[in-house]
This record gives structure tokens, C-alpha cells and sequence, in this order.
């Protein structure tokens, strides 16, 4: 589904329909003026915590799209976002829940994505992402937060401030959600990272 809707993200930033060229020059040139740079860790935290599937797909991820609809159908509530996507609403400031402006952040996704790296979106992501109140940007929550060590735990706690940002006043609330949620990514990164070994010396054997 890819090819038709950059073929459409195309036309409209020829025609500038949607005020799509305005806001992909927008994205560009945040990303252009990123300085920052991130550890593999909070980066492949930020990938498996929000868009598993983010290296295969092109800026939308049509199959979390499929199986939200399911869910949807179902009773339950599941998001769909692709990293491109969190991108792009944050600089655009389009929050609106309508279907014309979910059309619009997908096709600014797909014209973002053939333009910059992947590594590049998610280091521009990062650097200006509602982590929580007076936290725009990994470097803003560090400077707030001063944490003592930066390791596993506090990359996959930054991620985790993107479901659950964290407020002006700390909550038993919000701080068993955050727990929880950097649990989870914690697992997924320790597994991700163990199934890449146990392929690779699998591989050194075969020889």
C-alpha cells in the first residue's frame, strides 16, 4: 500500500495541497538542525517500545494499522504509529482526532522517510518529544532529571515518558505505569538482544 500513497504524498507536496510542502520542510529542516546523537540503546528502546516493525516499512506501518482496526473491532484500543508519524505530529502540532489529519501525518510520514534515515528521524524524534512537563527532548529531561548513570533502565525509562509523559507532580499512579511500561521494554530489549546472539553464534557454528 506504500506505492499509492507516496505516489499521493508526491502530488500533494507538488501542489502543495494540505499546506503538505510547508509542513515536510518543516520536519526536514528540524531534522537538518538536530545536533544531537543518541546511544543504540535508547534508539533500539525507542524502536521496540513504539514501532517494532520500523525498519522494514516506509513510514507507515500498514500492518499496525490492519491489526488496530481488529482491535478496534474488538473492543479494544490499540495505536498504529510509526515513529515517522510521532515525528511529524510533534513538529506540525496536529492533534486533532479527525481522519484528515491521520491522512495527513501518513503521507508527510512517507515523504519524511524517503528523505531522511531512519537513525535520523529517531534522533530528531528524541531530541524534541513531550517527555513530560518542562521535558521537551531527551536533553531537557536530562538536564531536569540529572540522572546518575545512563544504562538499560533509564533509556528504556525515557521511552516510556512517550506513552506515559510524566507530570508536574509525581503519582503512585503514574510512577506504576512508567515502572511497568520500562519493565516491559527492558524484557523486549533483553530478548531482542539474546535472540541476535543465539543467530549469531548459530551461524559462527554452521562454519
Amino acid at each position: 500500500m506504500s506505492l499509492p500513497m507516496i505516489a499521493c504524498a508526491t502530488l500533494c507536496y507538488l501542489s502543495n495541497f494540505g499546506n503538505v510542502r510547508n509542513y515536510y520542510k518543516q520536519c526536514i529542516n528540524v531534522a537538518r538542525n538536530n545536533k544531537e546523537t543518541y546511544p543504540q540503546e535508547l534508539v533500539q528502546c525507542l524502536y521496540l517500545g513504539e514501532d517494532k516493525r520500523g525498519q522494514s516499512h516506509l513510514g507507515v506501518d500498514y500492518i499496525g494499522i490492519f491489526r488496530a482496526i481488529l482491535s478496534i473491532l474488538k473492543g479494544q484500543l490499540q495505536g498504529a504509529s510509526t515513529i515517522e508519524q510521532q515525528f511529524v505530529r510533534t513538529i506540525i502540532g496536529r492533534y486533532e482526532r479527525t481522519l484528515t489529519r491521520k491522512l495527513l501525518e501518513q503521507l508527510l510520514s512517507h515523504l519524511v522517510c524517503l528523505r531522511l534515515t531512519k537513525l535520523q528521524i529517531a534522533e530528531s524524534y528524541m531530541s524534541i518529544a513531550f517527555l513530560g512537563t518542562n521535558m521537551q527532548g531527551v536533553p531537557s529531561l536530562c538536564e531536569r532529571l540529572a540522572p546518575a548513570s545512563y544504562d538499560l533502565s533509564f533509556y528504556a525509562g525515557v521511552v516510556a515518558r512517550l506513552k506515559h509523559p510524566q507530570p508536574n507532580g509525581e503519582s503512585l499512579v503514574w510512577t506504576t505505569k512508567h515502572l511497568n511500561r520500562t519493565k516491559w521494554i527492558m524484557h523486549q530489549y533483553n530478548s531482542a538482544n539474546k535472540e541476535i546472539k543465539m543467530d549469531s553464534q548459530r551461524s559462527a557454528f554452521s562454519f
